[in-house]
């Protein structure tokens, strides 16, 4: 690189275009020939091509949708995971939700597979089997997807070998471009990196910045419980069975002789409670596959996680609705949009906990914590008794429209997911304010919380 003052204004416009692979400016009067670093400005393209970028990436590759059906065109398929896509944007809390689920029954699925015998069932042969990765292809009848506990207890039963299947054949049908994965994971640290740099050095951060890093922390997270489940898979892998639909219900005994809601398997998993088969149908609105057997499995089951991971899903949530709160002292265009602001991000927060807290009860109900509490308040001495009988009782039974929810548990959530949902509304339509004004944030004081400038101007 080299710096020379220029003579006269020709012999400038002559220098400047004299090729057209240098890299030339004028600055101060010096034509300055090599490499020319950027401004240390921003403006709203940069804010918007970062945010939504990241976004977009995120909320696209995290996803891996159960094994779609063998009629499903691509078009479906395409409209099923855009669709998955904007539940990322709009509530990335529901499909963590289902992500972590997911997670905890794949653990539970190669506990049950090595006490039966079979170590070498793993985390990816639990992952593609919920998703419908394996289709039971009885003698006489329509095949049917099964999942792993449907398989264990044909295994146990004797209708079907273990699975000889390896984890390179299960990894093999996976889409999955780590290349691509690791492109994002470069991406989501800059954003973070850069805010993080922001608030560091009490620089401007934007609304659209709270809300990208909101929904990346939740897609890191759905991404970790993901982090073995095989991505867009086509079709699925064929368990042929000597014996028909028909002998494997008679060797089942009473347990099969009701009508099955789902698949023929339903007595050992009738894949519940999810939002079609219960939350829909305990409204009365019909919704997800119609045929039946189910040619697929859905990806709206609701998560059965308990304890120390339950807590940790709560706590992750929350945190990723408390991030719009960082807001509360940002400068808005007018006193009225502040204060909306404000209470959006208060009743995202506050609905999400009351959402868990009605959960935490029901669940209680269900275990019948409240039986044992009870005890151990008015009767201590009968608290061994107690959960010697608990342990001793049956299995409850599987959860059913009439069953689940609790009509209490249906009023409450559906009650804070339409106030959560109205309050994300105006978030992210606030969120989409550098666009829609043409503005980016300018720091008025040192702190974190920073405020708007007036249109048009730069940092």
């Amino acid at each position: 690189m080299y710096l020379r003052l220029a003579s006269n204004p020709s012999e400038i416009c002559d220098k400047a275009s004299f090729s057209v692979n240098q890299t030339s400016d004028l600055i101060g009067g010096k034509f300055i020939n090599g490499w020319v670093h950027q401004p240390n400005t921003r403006g709203t393209l940069d804010i918007l091509w970062d945010c939504l970028v990241t976004i977009f990436l995120c909320t696209w590759t995290v996803l891996c949708l159960n094994v779609p059906a063998p009629s499903d065109s691509q078009l479906t398929i395409i409209v099923r995971k855009l669709r998955w896509m904007a539940y990322a944007i709009i509530g990335p809390e529901f499909v963590l939700g289902a992500a972590a689920g997911q997670y905890k029954d794949a653990q539970r699925a190669v506990s049950a597979f090595k006490e039966m015998g079979y170590p070498k069932w793993t985390m990816r042969h639990a992952f593609f089997a919920d998703m419908g990765g394996f289709m039971l292809c009885p003698r006489d009848s329509k095949p049917f997807p099964v999942n792993n506990k449907h398989i264990q207890w044909l295994v146990t039963h004797k209708f079907l070998e273990f699975p000889k299947v390896t984890e390179e054949d299960i990894w093999d049908k996976s889409k999955a471009d780590r290349l691509v994965k690791y492109i994002v994971c470069l991406q989501i640290c800059w954003l973070l990196v850069n805010v993080v740099a922001r608030v560091i050095q009490n620089l401007a951060v934007t609304t659209m910045e709270l809300g990208a890093v909101s929904i990346v922390f939740c897609s890191i997270a759905t991404f970790f419980c993901w982090l073995h489940k095989p991505a867009d898979v086509r079709t699925p892998i064929c368990l042929a069975t000597s014996s028909s639909t028909a002998e494997i219900l008679l060797s089942a005994g009473p347990d099969a002789k009701a009508p099955y809601r789902m698949t023929p398997l339903d007595f050992v998993d009738n894949l519940g409670p999810s939002w079609s088969a219960n939350i829909m149908a305990f409204a009365g609105i019909r919704s997800g596959p119609q045929e039946r057997p189910l040619p697929r499995l859905t990806n709206d089951r609701f998560p059965h996680v308990r304890h120390f991971s339950q807590f940790l899903l709560i706590v992750i949530t929350l945190f990723s609705d408390g991030i719009h709160l960082f807001g509360w002292r940002f400068d808005f265009p007018s006193r009225a949009e502040r204060i909306v602001w404000r209470i959006a991000s208060l009743q995202m927060f506050c609905t999400a906990a009351v959402f868990w807290g009605a959960e935490l009860l029901a669940v209680l109900y269900r275990d019948d914590t409240w039986g044992l509490l009870r005890v151990i308040f008015t009767h201590p001495s009968q608290t061994k008794a107690f959960r010697k009988d608990r342990k001793e009782m049956p299995p409850p039974p599987q959860p059913t429209p009439e069953t689940f929810p609790l009509p209490w548990e249906c009023g409450a959530s559906t009650t804070m997911w339409v106030l959560y949902l109205i309050a994300r509304a105006y978030v992210l339509v606030e969120i989409a304010g550098p666009a829609r004004h043409g503005r980016i944030m300018r720091q008025k004081r040192p702190s974190f919380f920073s405020g708007v400038t007036p249109r048009g101007k730069r940092d």
